[in-house]
Protein backbone atom coordinates (compact mmCIF):
# COMPACT_ATOMS: atom_id res chain seq x y z
CA UNK A 1 0.00 0.00 0.00
CA UNK A 2 1.34 3.46 -0.96
CA UNK A 3 0.38 5.09 2.33
CA UNK A 4 0.59 8.87 2.70
CA UNK A 5 2.82 9.60 5.69
CA UNK A 6 5.42 12.35 5.25
CA UNK A 7 3.16 13.94 2.61
CA UNK A 8 0.26 14.11 5.07
CA UNK A 9 0.41 17.91 5.55
CA UNK A 10 -0.64 18.20 1.90
CA UNK A 11 -3.85 16.23 2.33
CA UNK A 12 -6.07 18.88 3.95
CA UNK A 13 -4.00 21.98 3.08
CA UNK A 14 -6.39 24.22 1.05
CA UNK A 15 -3.64 26.10 -0.80
CA UNK A 16 -1.31 23.36 -1.94
CA UNK A 17 -1.15 23.72 -5.71
CA UNK A 18 2.18 23.67 -7.55
CA UNK A 19 1.94 25.78 -10.71
CA UNK A 20 4.29 25.83 -13.69
CA UNK A 21 3.83 27.93 -16.82
CA UNK A 22 5.82 26.68 -19.81
CA UNK A 23 6.37 28.97 -22.79
CA UNK A 24 7.14 27.25 -26.09
CA UNK A 25 8.36 29.35 -29.01
CA UNK A 26 6.09 29.45 -32.07
CA UNK A 27 2.68 27.99 -32.76
CA UNK A 28 2.07 24.39 -31.72
CA UNK A 29 -0.98 22.37 -32.73
CA UNK A 30 -3.03 22.35 -29.49
CA UNK A 31 -4.59 18.96 -30.26
CA UNK A 32 -1.17 17.37 -30.80
CA UNK A 33 -0.03 18.95 -27.56
CA UNK A 34 -3.13 17.66 -25.76
CA UNK A 35 -2.31 14.13 -26.92
CA UNK A 36 1.25 14.56 -25.63
CA UNK A 37 -0.07 15.62 -22.22
CA UNK A 38 -2.27 12.53 -22.10
CA UNK A 39 0.78 10.34 -22.78
CA UNK A 40 2.69 12.10 -20.00
CA UNK A 41 -0.14 11.50 -17.53
CA UNK A 42 -0.21 7.82 -18.42
CA UNK A 43 3.57 7.55 -17.94
CA UNK A 44 3.45 8.57 -14.26
CA UNK A 45 1.88 6.46 -11.53
CA UNK A 46 1.15 9.54 -9.39
CA UNK A 47 -0.93 11.06 -12.19
CA UNK A 48 -2.75 7.75 -12.64
CA UNK A 49 -3.75 7.51 -8.98
CA UNK A 50 -6.55 8.58 -6.71
CA UNK A 51 -6.29 9.27 -2.99
CA UNK A 52 -8.19 6.91 -0.73
CA UNK A 53 -9.15 8.14 2.75
CA UNK A 54 -10.44 5.38 4.99
CA UNK A 55 -10.79 5.37 8.80
CA UNK A 56 -7.86 7.75 9.19
CA UNK A 57 -5.57 6.04 6.67
CA UNK A 58 -4.76 7.77 3.38
CA UNK A 59 -3.03 6.17 0.43
CA UNK A 60 -2.53 6.30 -3.34
CA UNK A 61 -4.48 3.79 -5.40
CA UNK A 62 -3.62 3.34 -9.06
CA UNK A 63 -6.48 3.72 -11.52
CA UNK A 64 -6.89 2.17 -15.00
CA UNK A 65 -7.06 5.66 -16.56
CA UNK A 66 -5.93 9.08 -15.42
CA UNK A 67 -8.51 11.61 -14.30
CA UNK A 68 -6.10 14.45 -14.88
CA UNK A 69 -7.75 17.36 -16.68
CA UNK A 70 -6.58 18.59 -20.10
CA UNK A 71 -8.18 21.71 -21.54
CA UNK A 72 -7.44 23.83 -24.61
CA UNK A 73 -8.07 27.44 -23.61
CA UNK A 74 -10.25 29.24 -26.18
CA UNK A 75 -11.14 32.43 -24.32
CA UNK A 76 -7.68 34.01 -24.49
CA UNK A 77 -7.30 34.07 -20.71
CA UNK A 78 -3.82 34.56 -19.34
CA UNK A 79 -2.37 31.78 -17.22
CA UNK A 80 -2.55 33.70 -13.92
CA UNK A 81 -6.28 34.27 -14.42
CA UNK A 82 -6.65 30.53 -15.00
CA UNK A 83 -4.86 29.81 -11.72
CA UNK A 84 -7.12 32.22 -9.87
CA UNK A 85 -10.18 30.61 -11.42
CA UNK A 86 -9.12 27.01 -10.79
CA UNK A 87 -7.77 27.35 -7.28
CA UNK A 88 -11.33 27.99 -6.10
CA UNK A 89 -12.45 24.61 -7.47
CA UNK A 90 -11.36 21.75 -5.18
CA UNK A 91 -9.21 19.11 -6.85
CA UNK A 92 -11.22 15.87 -6.79
CA UNK A 93 -8.21 13.92 -5.53
CA UNK A 94 -10.56 11.23 -4.25
CA UNK A 95 -11.48 10.61 -7.88
CA UNK A 96 -7.95 10.88 -9.29
CA UNK A 97 -7.86 14.53 -10.30
CA UNK A 98 -4.35 15.43 -9.16
CA UNK A 99 -3.26 17.42 -12.24
CA UNK A 100 -4.90 20.08 -14.43
CA UNK A 101 -3.24 21.15 -17.67
CA UNK A 102 -4.31 24.15 -19.75
CA UNK A 103 -3.01 24.73 -23.26
CA UNK A 104 -2.98 28.40 -24.25
CA UNK A 105 -2.27 28.79 -27.99
CA UNK A 106 -1.32 31.99 -29.81
CA UNK A 107 0.44 32.93 -33.04
CA UNK A 108 3.90 33.66 -31.63
CA UNK A 109 4.06 31.22 -28.69
CA UNK A 110 2.22 28.43 -26.92
CA UNK A 111 1.84 28.25 -23.17
CA UNK A 112 1.17 25.18 -21.04
CA UNK A 113 -0.12 25.97 -17.57
CA UNK A 114 0.19 22.99 -15.25
CA UNK A 115 -1.55 23.17 -11.90
CA UNK A 116 -0.89 20.12 -9.76
CA UNK A 117 -2.00 19.15 -6.29
CA UNK A 118 1.11 18.74 -4.13
CA UNK A 119 0.21 15.07 -3.66
CA UNK A 120 0.96 14.65 -7.37
CA UNK A 121 4.52 15.71 -6.69
CA UNK A 122 6.92 18.51 -5.84
CA UNK A 123 8.25 21.28 -8.09
CA UNK A 124 10.92 19.11 -9.69
CA UNK A 125 8.27 16.45 -10.38
CA UNK A 126 6.31 18.90 -12.48
CA UNK A 127 9.46 19.86 -14.38
CA UNK A 128 10.03 16.19 -15.25
CA UNK A 129 6.36 15.99 -16.23
CA UNK A 130 7.07 18.87 -18.64
CA UNK A 131 9.96 16.85 -20.05
CA UNK A 132 7.58 13.93 -20.65
CA UNK A 133 5.13 16.23 -22.46
CA UNK A 134 7.87 17.65 -24.69
CA UNK A 135 9.31 14.22 -25.46
CA UNK A 136 5.87 12.89 -26.37
CA UNK A 137 5.26 15.99 -28.51
CA UNK A 138 8.47 15.36 -30.46
CA UNK A 139 7.74 11.64 -30.89
CA UNK A 140 10.11 10.22 -28.25
CA UNK A 141 8.69 7.16 -26.42
CA UNK A 142 8.12 7.63 -22.68
CA UNK A 143 9.17 5.33 -19.85
CA UNK A 144 6.65 4.52 -17.11
CA UNK A 145 7.71 5.91 -13.73
CA UNK A 146 6.37 4.43 -10.50
CA UNK A 147 5.55 6.51 -7.44
CA UNK A 148 8.32 6.96 -4.86
CA UNK A 149 7.40 7.56 -1.22
CA UNK A 150 9.86 8.99 1.29
CA UNK A 151 8.64 7.33 4.49
CA UNK A 152 10.18 4.01 3.43
CA UNK A 153 13.68 5.46 3.01
CA UNK A 154 14.17 7.88 5.91
CA UNK A 155 17.23 7.46 8.13
CA UNK A 156 16.22 5.67 11.37
CA UNK A 157 18.06 8.20 13.55
CA UNK A 158 18.48 11.95 13.62
CA UNK A 159 15.30 13.22 15.26
CA UNK A 160 16.10 15.44 18.24
CA UNK A 161 15.20 14.20 21.72
CA UNK A 162 12.72 17.08 22.22
CA UNK A 163 10.92 16.40 18.93
CA UNK A 164 10.80 12.68 19.60
CA UNK A 165 9.40 13.31 23.07
CA UNK A 166 6.69 15.60 21.69
CA UNK A 167 5.73 13.02 19.06
CA UNK A 168 5.39 10.36 21.76
CA UNK A 169 3.31 12.75 23.85
CA UNK A 170 0.97 13.36 20.89
CA UNK A 171 0.59 9.65 20.21
CA UNK A 172 -0.36 9.13 23.87
CA UNK A 173 -2.76 12.10 24.08
CA UNK A 174 -4.43 12.11 20.65
CA UNK A 175 -7.95 10.68 20.55
CA UNK A 176 -7.48 9.31 17.00
CA UNK A 177 -10.34 11.36 15.63
CA UNK A 178 -10.38 11.04 11.85
CA UNK A 179 -11.85 13.17 9.12
CA UNK A 180 -13.65 12.62 5.82
CA UNK A 181 -13.77 13.87 2.25
CA UNK A 182 -16.65 16.10 3.30
CA UNK A 183 -14.24 17.85 5.68
CA UNK A 184 -11.75 18.20 2.80
CA UNK A 185 -14.26 19.82 0.44
CA UNK A 186 -15.84 22.00 3.12
CA UNK A 187 -12.44 23.36 4.20
CA UNK A 188 -11.37 24.12 0.63
CA UNK A 189 -14.60 25.92 -0.22
CA UNK A 190 -14.58 27.88 3.03
CA UNK A 191 -10.96 29.01 2.53
CA UNK A 192 -11.37 30.20 -1.07
CA UNK A 193 -14.64 32.07 -0.43
CA UNK A 194 -12.77 35.18 0.74
CA UNK A 195 -9.27 34.97 -0.79
CA UNK A 196 -7.54 34.54 -4.14
CA UNK A 197 -3.95 34.23 -5.29
CA UNK A 198 -1.73 37.21 -5.90
CA UNK A 199 0.90 36.02 -8.39
CA UNK A 200 3.62 38.20 -9.86
CA UNK A 201 6.78 37.27 -11.71
CA UNK A 202 9.85 38.74 -13.35
CA UNK A 203 12.35 37.13 -15.71
CA UNK A 204 15.86 38.59 -15.61
CA UNK A 205 17.98 38.99 -18.70
CA UNK A 206 20.91 36.66 -19.34
CA UNK A 207 23.25 39.50 -18.36
CA UNK A 208 21.42 40.16 -15.06
CA UNK A 209 21.40 36.44 -14.29
CA UNK A 210 25.10 36.09 -15.00
CA UNK A 211 25.83 39.03 -12.73
CA UNK A 212 24.15 37.21 -9.81
CA UNK A 213 26.05 34.00 -10.57
CA UNK A 214 29.39 35.83 -10.83
CA UNK A 215 28.76 37.84 -7.65
CA UNK A 216 27.88 34.71 -5.67
CA UNK A 217 31.02 32.98 -6.91
CA UNK A 218 33.20 35.95 -5.95
CA UNK A 219 31.70 36.02 -2.46
CA UNK A 220 32.11 32.26 -2.07
CA UNK A 221 28.46 31.41 -1.46
CA UNK A 222 25.83 29.53 -3.45
CA UNK A 223 23.47 31.34 -5.79
CA UNK A 224 20.62 30.28 -3.52
CA UNK A 225 22.31 31.83 -0.46
CA UNK A 226 22.91 34.99 -2.49
CA UNK A 227 19.21 35.17 -3.45
CA UNK A 228 18.08 34.60 0.15
CA UNK A 229 20.40 37.44 1.25
CA UNK A 230 18.97 39.74 -1.44
CA UNK A 231 15.48 39.29 -0.01
CA UNK A 232 16.70 39.75 3.56
CA UNK A 233 18.42 42.99 2.51
CA UNK A 234 15.39 44.27 0.57
CA UNK A 235 12.91 43.46 3.33
CA UNK A 236 14.73 44.15 6.64
CA UNK A 237 11.81 42.97 8.78
CA UNK A 238 12.27 39.41 7.53
CA UNK A 239 13.97 37.05 9.89
CA UNK A 240 12.73 33.49 9.53
CA UNK A 241 13.11 32.02 6.03
CA UNK A 242 11.90 28.56 5.05
CA UNK A 243 13.78 26.72 2.30
CA UNK A 244 12.44 23.55 0.63
CA UNK A 245 15.20 21.00 -0.01
CA UNK A 246 15.19 18.31 -2.68
CA UNK A 247 16.30 14.88 -1.45
CA UNK A 248 15.60 13.21 -4.78
CA UNK A 249 18.01 10.47 -5.80
CA UNK A 250 19.98 10.99 -9.00
CA UNK A 251 18.15 9.91 -12.17
CA UNK A 252 14.79 9.65 -10.37
CA UNK A 253 12.42 11.62 -12.58
CA UNK A 254 9.16 10.25 -11.18
CA UNK A 255 6.28 12.47 -10.09
CA UNK A 256 6.67 12.14 -6.33
CA UNK A 257 7.11 14.29 -3.23
CA UNK A 258 10.85 14.05 -2.63
CA UNK A 259 11.32 17.29 -0.73
CA UNK A 260 12.23 18.11 2.83
CA UNK A 261 12.70 21.57 4.31
CA UNK A 262 14.85 23.67 6.60
CA UNK A 263 14.63 27.20 7.89
CA UNK A 264 17.12 29.81 9.06
CA UNK A 265 16.80 32.71 11.47
CA UNK A 266 18.77 35.70 10.28
CA UNK A 267 18.20 39.44 10.30
CA UNK A 268 20.16 41.39 7.71
CA UNK A 269 22.90 43.41 9.45
CA UNK A 270 23.27 46.81 7.79
CA UNK A 271 26.56 47.36 9.64
CA UNK A 272 28.13 44.59 7.56
CA UNK A 273 28.75 44.39 3.83
CA UNK A 274 26.41 42.42 1.59
CA UNK A 275 29.16 39.83 1.12
CA UNK A 276 29.56 39.39 4.89
CA UNK A 277 25.80 38.93 5.29
CA UNK A 278 25.70 36.48 2.37
CA UNK A 279 28.48 34.37 3.87
CA UNK A 280 26.68 34.25 7.22
CA UNK A 281 23.42 33.22 5.48
CA UNK A 282 25.33 30.58 3.51
CA UNK A 283 26.90 29.25 6.70
CA UNK A 284 23.47 29.03 8.35
CA UNK A 285 21.94 27.19 5.39
CA UNK A 286 24.79 24.69 4.98
CA UNK A 287 24.82 24.04 8.74
CA UNK A 288 21.08 23.31 8.75
CA UNK A 289 21.44 21.06 5.70
CA UNK A 290 24.17 19.09 7.41
CA UNK A 291 22.29 18.60 10.68
CA UNK A 292 18.57 18.85 9.92
CA UNK A 293 18.01 18.04 6.24
CA UNK A 294 15.29 15.44 6.86
CA UNK A 295 14.25 16.53 10.38
CA UNK A 296 10.77 17.69 9.38
CA UNK A 297 10.06 14.41 7.56
CA UNK A 298 11.27 12.31 10.49
CA UNK A 299 9.05 14.33 12.83
CA UNK A 300 5.97 13.93 10.61
CA UNK A 301 6.55 10.19 10.28
CA UNK A 302 6.38 9.81 14.08
CA UNK A 303 3.23 11.91 14.59
CA UNK A 304 -0.37 10.63 14.64
CA UNK A 305 -1.41 11.16 11.02
CA UNK A 306 -4.97 12.22 11.77
CA UNK A 307 -3.60 14.83 14.18
CA UNK A 308 -1.75 16.38 11.23
CA UNK A 309 -5.11 16.57 9.43
CA UNK A 310 -6.60 18.19 12.54
CA UNK A 311 -3.81 20.80 12.56
CA UNK A 312 -4.81 21.97 9.07
CA UNK A 313 -8.49 21.95 9.95
CA UNK A 314 -7.83 23.89 13.16
CA UNK A 315 -5.79 26.47 11.22
CA UNK A 316 -8.99 27.43 9.38
CA UNK A 317 -11.39 27.09 12.31
CA UNK A 318 -12.79 23.74 11.22
CA UNK A 319 -11.56 21.71 14.19
CA UNK A 320 -11.63 22.65 17.85
CA UNK A 321 -9.37 19.95 19.32
CA UNK A 322 -7.04 21.28 22.04
CA UNK A 323 -4.06 19.15 20.98
CA UNK A 324 -4.52 20.26 17.36
CA UNK A 325 -4.27 23.90 18.46
CA UNK A 326 -1.08 23.25 20.40
CA UNK A 327 0.49 21.22 17.60
CA UNK A 328 -0.42 23.87 15.01
CA UNK A 329 1.79 26.29 16.94
CA UNK A 330 4.59 23.74 17.27
CA UNK A 331 4.49 23.08 13.50
CA UNK A 332 4.49 26.78 12.62
CA UNK A 333 0.94 27.32 11.43
CA UNK A 334 0.51 30.00 14.09
CA UNK A 335 2.68 32.16 16.29
CA UNK A 336 6.44 32.58 16.47
CA UNK A 337 7.25 29.43 14.50
CA UNK A 338 5.49 30.62 11.34
CA UNK A 339 7.96 31.54 8.58
CA UNK A 340 8.19 35.14 7.36
CA UNK A 341 9.10 33.98 3.87
CA UNK A 342 9.60 30.78 1.92
CA UNK A 343 12.03 30.61 -0.99
CA UNK A 344 11.70 27.56 -3.25
CA UNK A 345 14.53 27.44 -5.79
CA UNK A 346 14.50 24.82 -8.56
CA UNK A 347 18.00 26.10 -9.48
CA UNK A 348 19.04 25.52 -13.10
CA UNK A 349 16.24 23.41 -14.53
CA UNK A 350 17.78 20.05 -15.40
CA UNK A 351 15.79 19.17 -18.51
CA UNK A 352 16.63 20.03 -22.14
CA UNK A 353 15.18 23.19 -23.63
CA UNK A 354 14.98 21.75 -27.18
CA UNK A 355 12.97 18.72 -28.38
CA UNK A 356 13.16 18.19 -32.13
CA UNK A 357 11.41 21.17 -33.72
CA UNK A 358 10.17 22.50 -30.36
CA UNK A 359 11.97 24.73 -27.88
CA UNK A 360 11.06 25.82 -24.36
CA UNK A 361 11.70 29.56 -24.08
CA UNK A 362 10.89 29.92 -20.40
CA UNK A 363 9.50 28.13 -17.35
CA UNK A 364 7.80 30.10 -14.57
CA UNK A 365 7.57 28.18 -11.30
CA UNK A 366 4.99 29.23 -8.71
CA UNK A 367 5.14 27.23 -5.46
CA UNK A 368 2.04 26.94 -3.27
CA UNK A 369 1.36 29.67 -0.69
CA UNK A 370 1.21 27.14 2.13
CA UNK A 371 -0.18 27.97 5.54
CA UNK A 372 3.10 27.87 7.51
CA UNK A 373 4.68 30.75 5.57
CA UNK A 374 3.57 34.37 5.23
CA UNK A 375 4.78 34.63 1.61
CA UNK A 376 6.49 32.36 -0.92
CA UNK A 377 9.02 33.06 -3.67
CA UNK A 378 9.65 30.66 -6.56
CA UNK A 379 12.93 30.65 -8.47
CA UNK A 380 13.74 28.89 -11.74
CA UNK A 381 16.53 29.22 -14.31
CA UNK A 382 16.46 28.07 -17.93
CA UNK A 383 18.24 29.28 -21.07
CA UNK A 384 20.58 31.28 -18.85
CA UNK A 385 17.75 33.44 -17.47
CA UNK A 386 16.45 33.49 -13.93
CA UNK A 387 12.76 33.94 -13.14
CA UNK A 388 11.37 35.01 -9.77
CA UNK A 389 7.73 34.49 -8.86
CA UNK A 390 5.86 35.84 -5.87
CA UNK A 391 2.81 34.01 -4.51
CA UNK A 392 0.53 35.18 -1.72
CA UNK A 393 -3.18 35.24 -1.04
CA UNK A 394 -5.24 38.42 -0.89
CA UNK A 395 -8.74 39.16 0.36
Amino acid sequence: MNEIVTERTNLFEPNVYVTVCVEIGGKVCPHKLSAAVKQALEANEAAMSKIVLKHGFAYYEKMPVSNGKIEIEKENKNWIALVQQNEKIPFAIDKGELVRVFIIPSEDKTQIMIMAHHLAGDGKSIIYFVKDIMNALSGTPLTYKPLTLLARNLPPKGLSAAAGLYARYCNYKWNNRFFTWQDYYDLHNKYWETVSSDIQYKTLSAQETQKIITSAKQIGCSVNSYIVTLFLQTYPNLRKVGIPVSIRQAKNEAMSNLTSGIYIKYRYDSRKTFAQNAMQVHKSITGKLKRHKVFVLQFLSKMPLTLIDAVLLHTYNSCNERLAKKTAKVMGYFGKNKKDLGISNLTVIDIPASYGNYKIDNIIFVPPAVSYSQNIIGVSTINGRLTFSYHDVMK
